[in-house]
Protein backbone atom coordinates (compact mmCIF):
# COMPACT_ATOMS: atom_id res chain seq x y z
CA UNK A 1 0.00 0.00 0.00
CA UNK A 2 2.80 2.35 0.84
CA UNK A 3 4.43 1.73 -2.53
CA UNK A 4 1.14 2.53 -4.31
CA UNK A 5 0.86 5.78 -2.34
CA UNK A 6 4.39 6.82 -3.36
CA UNK A 7 3.61 5.98 -6.99
CA UNK A 8 0.53 8.23 -6.92
CA UNK A 9 2.52 11.10 -5.44
CA UNK A 10 5.23 10.77 -8.11
CA UNK A 11 2.55 10.61 -10.80
CA UNK A 12 0.90 13.78 -9.49
CA UNK A 13 4.27 15.60 -9.45
CA UNK A 14 4.95 14.67 -13.09
CA UNK A 15 1.43 15.74 -14.06
CA UNK A 16 1.93 19.14 -12.40
CA UNK A 17 5.30 19.61 -14.17
CA UNK A 18 3.74 18.80 -17.54
CA UNK A 19 0.80 21.12 -16.84
CA UNK A 20 3.15 23.99 -15.91
CA UNK A 21 5.17 23.46 -19.08
CA UNK A 22 2.05 23.47 -21.23
CA UNK A 23 0.65 26.57 -19.49
CA UNK A 24 3.99 28.40 -19.89
CA UNK A 25 4.05 28.03 -23.66
CA UNK A 26 0.34 27.55 -24.50
CA UNK A 27 -1.40 29.08 -21.47
CA UNK A 28 -3.24 31.84 -23.31
CA UNK A 29 -4.40 29.45 -26.00
CA UNK A 30 -5.64 26.91 -23.41
CA UNK A 31 -7.56 29.60 -21.53
CA UNK A 32 -9.09 30.88 -24.78
CA UNK A 33 -10.13 27.33 -25.73
CA UNK A 34 -11.64 26.66 -22.29
CA UNK A 35 -13.67 29.87 -22.32
CA UNK A 36 -14.82 29.20 -25.87
CA UNK A 37 -15.94 25.66 -24.97
CA UNK A 38 -17.75 26.93 -21.89
CA UNK A 39 -19.49 29.63 -23.92
CA UNK A 40 -20.52 27.09 -26.54
CA UNK A 41 -22.11 24.86 -23.87
CA UNK A 42 -24.04 27.80 -22.45
CA UNK A 43 -25.21 28.79 -25.93
CA UNK A 44 -26.48 25.23 -26.64
CA UNK A 45 -28.34 25.09 -23.35
CA UNK A 46 -29.99 28.46 -24.00
CA UNK A 47 -30.92 27.46 -27.54
CA UNK A 48 -32.74 24.35 -26.30
CA UNK A 49 -34.71 26.52 -23.91
CA UNK A 50 -35.38 29.10 -26.67
CA UNK A 51 -33.57 31.73 -24.62
CA UNK A 52 -30.67 34.10 -25.13
CA UNK A 53 -27.58 33.58 -22.97
CA UNK A 54 -25.70 36.74 -22.04
CA UNK A 55 -23.09 34.60 -20.26
CA UNK A 56 -22.32 32.80 -23.52
CA UNK A 57 -21.65 36.15 -25.21
CA UNK A 58 -19.32 37.22 -22.39
CA UNK A 59 -17.45 33.92 -22.50
CA UNK A 60 -17.04 34.10 -26.31
CA UNK A 61 -15.69 37.67 -25.95
CA UNK A 62 -13.15 36.66 -23.30
CA UNK A 63 -12.07 33.68 -25.40
CA UNK A 64 -11.45 36.04 -28.35
CA UNK A 65 -9.39 38.41 -26.19
CA UNK A 66 -7.16 35.60 -24.87
CA UNK A 67 -6.74 34.22 -28.38
CA UNK A 68 -5.60 37.62 -29.72
CA UNK A 69 -3.21 37.91 -26.76
CA UNK A 70 -1.72 34.50 -27.68
CA UNK A 71 -1.17 35.64 -31.30
CA UNK A 72 0.52 38.86 -30.13
CA UNK A 73 2.79 36.98 -27.73
CA UNK A 74 3.76 34.55 -30.50
CA UNK A 75 4.82 37.41 -32.80
CA UNK A 76 6.91 38.99 -30.00
CA UNK A 77 8.80 35.74 -29.47
CA UNK A 78 9.62 35.55 -33.17
CA UNK A 79 10.93 39.14 -33.16
CA UNK A 80 13.16 38.41 -30.16
CA UNK A 81 14.61 35.35 -31.88
CA UNK A 82 15.43 37.42 -34.95
CA UNK A 83 17.03 40.10 -32.79
CA UNK A 84 19.19 37.52 -31.01
CA UNK A 85 20.40 36.06 -34.30
CA UNK A 86 21.22 39.48 -35.82
CA UNK A 87 24.86 40.74 -35.35
CA UNK A 88 25.36 43.29 -32.59
CA UNK A 89 25.93 46.87 -33.79
CA UNK A 90 28.16 49.03 -31.56
CA UNK A 91 26.36 52.01 -30.12
CA UNK A 92 29.20 54.43 -30.82
CA UNK A 93 32.36 54.02 -32.86
CA UNK A 94 35.14 56.55 -32.64
CA UNK A 95 38.21 56.80 -34.86
CA UNK A 96 41.15 57.30 -32.56
CA UNK A 97 43.80 58.14 -35.15
CA UNK A 98 44.27 59.13 -38.77
CA UNK A 99 44.79 56.10 -41.01
CA UNK A 100 47.42 56.58 -43.75
CA UNK A 101 46.22 56.07 -47.33
CA UNK A 102 48.84 53.37 -47.82
CA UNK A 103 47.68 51.30 -44.83
CA UNK A 104 46.53 47.76 -45.45
CA UNK A 105 42.86 46.84 -44.88
CA UNK A 106 43.66 44.73 -41.85
CA UNK A 107 45.55 47.63 -40.31
CA UNK A 108 42.68 50.08 -40.70
CA UNK A 109 40.24 47.72 -39.01
CA UNK A 110 42.41 47.74 -35.89
CA UNK A 111 42.60 51.52 -35.69
CA UNK A 112 38.82 52.00 -35.34
CA UNK A 113 37.69 51.08 -31.86
CA UNK A 114 35.48 52.31 -29.03
CA UNK A 115 36.89 54.53 -26.30
CA UNK A 116 36.31 51.79 -23.73
CA UNK A 117 38.45 49.27 -25.65
CA UNK A 118 41.24 51.86 -26.03
CA UNK A 119 41.42 52.24 -22.26
CA UNK A 120 41.69 48.48 -21.80
CA UNK A 121 44.43 47.91 -24.42
CA UNK A 122 46.58 50.97 -23.64
CA UNK A 123 50.00 49.78 -22.31
CA UNK A 124 50.73 50.71 -18.72
CA UNK A 125 53.57 53.20 -18.46
CA UNK A 126 56.34 52.13 -16.04
CA UNK A 127 56.49 54.20 -12.86
CA UNK A 128 59.81 55.99 -12.43
CA UNK A 129 61.03 57.57 -9.21
CA UNK A 130 63.32 60.64 -9.49
CA UNK A 131 66.69 60.09 -7.77
CA UNK A 132 69.81 62.18 -7.08
CA UNK A 133 73.36 60.80 -7.20
CA UNK A 134 75.32 60.81 -3.94
CA UNK A 135 78.33 58.60 -4.61
CA UNK A 136 79.60 56.06 -7.09
CA UNK A 137 80.64 52.59 -5.93
CA UNK A 138 81.41 50.44 -8.98
CA UNK A 139 79.93 49.62 -12.36
CA UNK A 140 76.62 48.22 -11.12
CA UNK A 141 76.17 49.85 -7.70
CA UNK A 142 75.94 53.42 -6.41
CA UNK A 143 74.39 55.58 -3.71
CA UNK A 144 71.55 58.01 -4.35
CA UNK A 145 68.84 59.99 -2.64
CA UNK A 146 65.46 58.33 -3.22
CA UNK A 147 62.38 60.18 -1.97
CA UNK A 148 64.47 62.07 0.58
CA UNK A 149 66.28 58.96 1.88
CA UNK A 150 69.83 57.77 1.17
CA UNK A 151 69.75 54.39 -0.57
CA UNK A 152 72.23 51.99 -2.10
CA UNK A 153 71.03 50.98 -5.58
CA UNK A 154 71.94 47.77 -7.41
CA UNK A 155 71.28 47.64 -11.16
CA UNK A 156 69.02 44.72 -12.06
CA UNK A 157 69.97 41.87 -14.44
CA UNK A 158 73.56 43.10 -15.02
CA UNK A 159 76.97 42.28 -13.56
CA UNK A 160 80.13 44.29 -14.12
CA UNK A 161 83.70 43.17 -13.30
CA UNK A 162 84.79 43.69 -9.69
CA UNK A 163 86.87 46.72 -8.75
CA UNK A 164 86.13 47.30 -5.04
CA UNK A 165 85.44 43.82 -3.65
CA UNK A 166 87.72 42.95 -0.75
CA UNK A 167 90.14 40.09 -1.52
CA UNK A 168 89.32 40.10 -5.25
CA UNK A 169 91.80 41.33 -7.90
CA UNK A 170 90.71 44.33 -9.91
CA UNK A 171 89.27 42.55 -12.93
CA UNK A 172 89.71 43.60 -16.56
CA UNK A 173 87.25 46.35 -17.63
CA UNK A 174 86.21 46.91 -13.99
CA UNK A 175 87.60 50.45 -13.85
CA UNK A 176 86.24 51.23 -17.29
CA UNK A 177 82.76 50.07 -16.21
CA UNK A 178 82.93 52.14 -13.01
CA UNK A 179 84.09 55.24 -14.88
CA UNK A 180 81.37 54.81 -17.52
CA UNK A 181 78.62 54.39 -14.91
CA UNK A 182 79.76 57.43 -12.94
CA UNK A 183 80.04 59.54 -16.09
CA UNK A 184 76.46 58.71 -17.05
CA UNK A 185 75.11 59.33 -13.55
CA UNK A 186 76.82 62.72 -13.37
CA UNK A 187 74.66 63.91 -16.27
CA UNK A 188 71.67 64.11 -13.92
CA UNK A 189 68.00 63.73 -14.84
CA UNK A 190 68.05 60.32 -13.15
CA UNK A 191 65.08 58.10 -12.34
CA UNK A 192 64.65 54.61 -10.93
CA UNK A 193 62.22 52.01 -12.28
CA UNK A 194 61.46 49.19 -9.85
CA UNK A 195 60.48 45.64 -10.77
CA UNK A 196 58.34 43.25 -8.67
CA UNK A 197 60.75 42.68 -5.73
CA UNK A 198 62.17 45.99 -4.56
CA UNK A 199 65.16 44.88 -2.44
CA UNK A 200 67.79 42.15 -2.23
CA UNK A 201 68.99 40.32 0.87
CA UNK A 202 71.47 43.15 1.57
CA UNK A 203 68.70 45.74 1.71
CA UNK A 204 69.75 47.42 -1.55
CA UNK A 205 67.13 48.85 -3.89
CA UNK A 206 66.94 46.87 -7.12
CA UNK A 207 65.93 48.51 -10.36
CA UNK A 208 66.54 49.92 -13.80
CA UNK A 209 68.18 53.36 -13.79
CA UNK A 210 67.23 55.86 -16.48
CA UNK A 211 69.46 58.74 -17.54
CA UNK A 212 66.93 60.90 -19.35
CA UNK A 213 65.36 58.53 -21.88
CA UNK A 214 68.26 56.01 -21.86
CA UNK A 215 68.56 53.03 -19.51
CA UNK A 216 71.95 52.66 -17.80
CA UNK A 217 71.59 48.86 -17.44
CA UNK A 218 71.12 48.58 -21.19
CA UNK A 219 74.02 50.92 -22.03
CA UNK A 220 76.46 48.90 -19.89
CA UNK A 221 75.59 45.71 -21.78
CA UNK A 222 75.78 47.49 -25.13
CA UNK A 223 79.27 48.89 -24.38
CA UNK A 224 80.54 45.49 -23.26
CA UNK A 225 81.03 46.56 -19.64
CA UNK A 226 78.47 44.13 -18.18
CA UNK A 227 77.02 40.69 -18.73
CA UNK A 228 73.38 39.68 -18.27
CA UNK A 229 73.27 37.96 -14.89
CA UNK A 230 71.33 37.33 -11.66
CA UNK A 231 68.15 36.40 -13.50
CA UNK A 232 65.92 35.83 -10.50
CA UNK A 233 62.15 35.79 -11.13
CA UNK A 234 59.98 37.74 -10.75
CA UNK A 235 62.49 40.55 -11.54
CA UNK A 236 62.89 39.65 -15.23
CA UNK A 237 61.03 42.47 -16.98
CA UNK A 238 63.76 43.31 -19.52
CA UNK A 239 65.73 40.05 -19.58
CA UNK A 240 64.89 39.12 -23.20
CA UNK A 241 65.73 42.63 -24.40
CA UNK A 242 69.06 42.56 -22.52
CA UNK A 243 70.00 39.16 -23.95
CA UNK A 244 69.53 40.45 -27.51
CA UNK A 245 71.82 43.41 -26.83
CA UNK A 246 74.41 41.13 -25.21
CA UNK A 247 74.39 38.82 -28.26
CA UNK A 248 75.28 41.82 -30.45
CA UNK A 249 78.14 42.84 -28.12
CA UNK A 250 79.46 39.27 -28.11
CA UNK A 251 79.51 39.07 -31.91
CA UNK A 252 81.41 42.32 -32.20
CA UNK A 253 83.86 41.40 -29.39
CA UNK A 254 83.15 44.55 -27.42
CA UNK A 255 84.63 45.14 -23.95
CA UNK A 256 84.54 42.05 -21.75
CA UNK A 257 83.81 39.93 -24.83
CA UNK A 258 87.19 40.86 -26.34
CA UNK A 259 88.90 38.47 -23.88
CA UNK A 260 88.31 34.84 -24.75
CA UNK A 261 86.42 32.82 -22.09
CA UNK A 262 86.49 35.78 -19.68
CA UNK A 263 82.77 36.42 -19.16
CA UNK A 264 81.00 33.20 -18.15
CA UNK A 265 77.46 32.36 -17.10
CA UNK A 266 78.55 32.06 -13.45
CA UNK A 267 80.80 35.14 -13.38
CA UNK A 268 84.16 36.34 -14.66
CA UNK A 269 86.91 33.74 -15.17
CA UNK A 270 89.59 34.35 -12.53
CA UNK A 271 92.19 32.30 -14.45
CA UNK A 272 91.75 34.55 -17.48
CA UNK A 273 92.03 37.55 -15.16
CA UNK A 274 95.39 36.33 -13.84
CA UNK A 275 96.75 35.77 -17.34
CA UNK A 276 95.75 39.24 -18.49
CA UNK A 277 97.09 40.94 -15.33
CA UNK A 278 100.38 39.00 -15.42
CA UNK A 279 100.96 39.81 -19.07
CA UNK A 280 100.44 43.49 -18.37
CA UNK A 281 102.75 43.54 -15.33
CA UNK A 282 105.62 41.38 -16.69
CA UNK A 283 108.82 43.09 -18.01
CA UNK A 284 108.85 43.10 -21.81
CA UNK A 285 112.55 42.42 -22.39
CA UNK A 286 113.35 40.08 -19.50
CA UNK A 287 113.05 36.53 -20.86
CA UNK A 288 114.08 35.03 -17.50
CA UNK A 289 111.45 36.88 -15.55
CA UNK A 290 109.19 34.49 -13.74
CA UNK A 291 105.43 34.75 -13.98
CA UNK A 292 104.32 36.53 -10.87
CA UNK A 293 100.98 36.37 -9.20
CA UNK A 294 98.74 39.35 -9.85
CA UNK A 295 98.54 41.95 -7.18
CA UNK A 296 95.38 41.64 -5.15
CA UNK A 297 93.70 44.96 -4.93
CA UNK A 298 92.57 46.08 -1.50
CA UNK A 299 90.43 49.01 -2.45
CA UNK A 300 88.12 50.93 -0.23
CA UNK A 301 84.78 49.36 0.43
CA UNK A 302 83.21 52.08 -1.68
CA UNK A 303 84.64 54.72 -3.98
CA UNK A 304 83.70 57.81 -2.00
CA UNK A 305 82.83 60.38 -4.62
CA UNK A 306 80.40 62.94 -3.21
CA UNK A 307 78.78 65.77 -5.13
CA UNK A 308 77.07 67.67 -2.37
CA UNK A 309 80.30 69.63 -1.78
CA UNK A 310 81.91 70.43 -5.15
CA UNK A 311 85.65 70.85 -5.34
CA UNK A 312 87.46 73.91 -6.60
CA UNK A 313 86.13 75.06 -9.93
CA UNK A 314 89.35 76.78 -10.94
CA UNK A 315 91.02 75.37 -14.04
CA UNK A 316 94.41 76.25 -12.50
CA UNK A 317 94.33 73.35 -10.02
CA UNK A 318 97.52 71.35 -10.44
CA UNK A 319 98.95 68.34 -8.61
CA UNK A 320 102.56 67.29 -9.04
CA UNK A 321 101.81 63.63 -8.32
CA UNK A 322 99.24 61.31 -6.72
CA UNK A 323 100.81 61.80 -3.30
CA UNK A 324 99.89 65.47 -3.54
CA UNK A 325 96.38 64.54 -4.63
CA UNK A 326 95.92 62.21 -1.67
CA UNK A 327 97.38 64.76 0.72
CA UNK A 328 94.75 67.23 -0.48
CA UNK A 329 92.03 64.59 -0.06
CA UNK A 330 91.07 64.92 -3.71
CA UNK A 331 91.52 61.31 -4.81
CA UNK A 332 90.34 59.85 -7.03
CA UNK A 333 90.09 62.50 -9.78
CA UNK A 334 87.87 61.78 -12.75
CA UNK A 335 88.46 63.05 -16.25
CA UNK A 336 87.02 66.54 -16.66
CA UNK A 337 87.43 67.49 -13.00
CA UNK A 338 89.89 70.13 -11.72
CA UNK A 339 93.39 68.72 -11.32
CA UNK A 340 92.96 65.76 -13.66
CA UNK A 341 95.81 65.08 -16.06
CA UNK A 342 96.94 62.15 -18.21
CA UNK A 343 100.17 62.07 -16.23
CA UNK A 344 98.24 61.09 -13.10
CA UNK A 345 96.06 58.59 -15.01
CA UNK A 346 98.69 56.01 -15.93
CA UNK A 347 96.31 53.31 -17.13
CA UNK A 348 94.25 55.80 -19.15
CA UNK A 349 90.88 54.68 -17.78
CA UNK A 350 89.63 58.19 -17.03
CA UNK A 351 90.23 57.86 -13.28
CA UNK A 352 93.45 59.38 -11.84
CA UNK A 353 95.07 58.39 -8.56
CA UNK A 354 92.63 55.62 -7.76
CA UNK A 355 93.70 53.32 -4.95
Amino acid sequence: MRSNGKGKIIGIIFAVIIAVAIIKYLGLLIIAGGLGYWGYKKYQNAKRANQKSKLAIVLFSLAGIFFLAFIGNLSNVKQQDLANKAPAVPAKVEQTSVVPTTAKPEQTSKVVSTSASNEETAPEQPKRIPITLIAGTDGDTFKATVQGKEEKIRLLLVDTPESVKQGTPVQPFAKEASAFTLKQLKQGNLSLELDVSERDKYGRLLGYVWVGDKMLNEMLIEKGYARVAYINPPNVKYVDQFKEIQATAQKSGTGIWSIENYAQEDGFNQKTTRKVTTKADSPKNDSNAKESNPKVATPKEEVVKFYSKPRESSSNVYYKNCSAVRAAGADPIYEGEPGYSRKLDRDGDGVACER
